[in-house]
């Protein structure tokens, strides 16, 4: 059952990542990035390390921001304590992604950036333990991009992360931060 979740959602982000955006400007220049992040806990009690990738597309671009959607795939491992014991809670799990990015130009090849991002992940089973099949991960944190020509360039940043199913009820969330590296290319 899970695994058919899954595929509806590639296929609906992938349909989403194809519909032409309703912007205030458009995105000339449409350009694929892809990011991977190496987040650890950080609160004791959540023992959970997270590998995430994550490809996204401009699909709008204003003075000094930018708005890309795409698609997280996402493996966190390790231990939450939860109900008074240590639990394994590893999972994979893929959602769509949304982002906003807001730049500002330093030199001719440098640009500083902050990212503001989120989407909804479906895992393939209850993660983290006593948690449900879904959660919504939110992420946040300044980026140095480096432009390497007029199609390429390569960025690293800082990354905090949130992750939580929304309920008030067995939502057993869990924060991370870490290191965030990327590319953007034309393809």
């Amino acid at each position: 059952m899970m695994r058919r979740c899954i595929w509806l959602v590639m296929v609906i982000t992938f349909l989403l990542m194809l519909l032409p955006g309703m912007s205030f400007s458009y995105a000339a220049d449409p350009k694929v990035e892809v990011d991977w992040d190496y987040l650890t806990p950080l609160r004791q009690n959540r023992e959970l390390d997270t590998v995430s990738v994550h490809v996204m597309k401009k699909f709008s671009e204003g003075k000094d921001r930018s708005l890309y959607r795409g698609i997280t795939v996402t493996r966190p491992y390790g231990n939450i304590f939860y109900e008074n014991r240590l639990q394994a809670s590893s999972a994979v799990g893929v959602g769509p992604l949304y982002m906003v990015r807001f730049e500002k130009s330093r030199s001719g090849k440098l640009t500083t950036a902050f990212d503001i991002s989120g989407g909804l992940i479906l895992y393939d089973k209850a993660f983290p333990a006593g948690g449900k099949q879904y959660n919504f991960m939110w992420r946040a944190g300044p980026r140095f991009l480096y432009k390497i020509d007029d199609n390429s360039s390569v960025n690293v940043g800082y990354m905090i992360m949130h992750v939580s199913n929304g309920l008030k009820n067995d939502n057993p969330s869990y924060d991370a931060y870490g290191l965030s590296m990327g590319f953007t290319s034309k393809f």
